[in-house]
């Protein structure tokens, strides 16, 4: 489980702008609740993904196997295209 988190609607100030602080934007209520959402929905993924990753079935691709797969599916696609037209 994730523990860590950054909340959606934490202002963190940065001062390296010119040498002023700065802070985030306000946010209507609304918004701050999509995002927060968006938030727990994106860590849940991630979570997800980390789980899965660590399964001892998980089959792993390399870099190699990953760039020839989308480069037979491109070749497939341009062809279909191309033929199409």
């Amino acid at each position: 489980m994730i523990t860590n988190r950054i909340s959606a609607t934490a202002v963190i100030p940065i001062t390296e702008l010119g040498g002023k602080p700065v802070t985030g934007t306000p946010v209507s209520p609304t918004k701050t609740h999509e995002v927060a959402e968006y938030e727990n929905w994106f860590l849940q993924k991630v979570e997800k993904g980390l789980t899965e990753a660590d399964e001892p079935d998980t089959r792993w691709v390399s870099d190699d196997e990953a760039n020839r797969s989308w480069e037979k599916k491109l070749t497939e696609l341009i062809n279909k295209i191309t033929t199409v037209a």
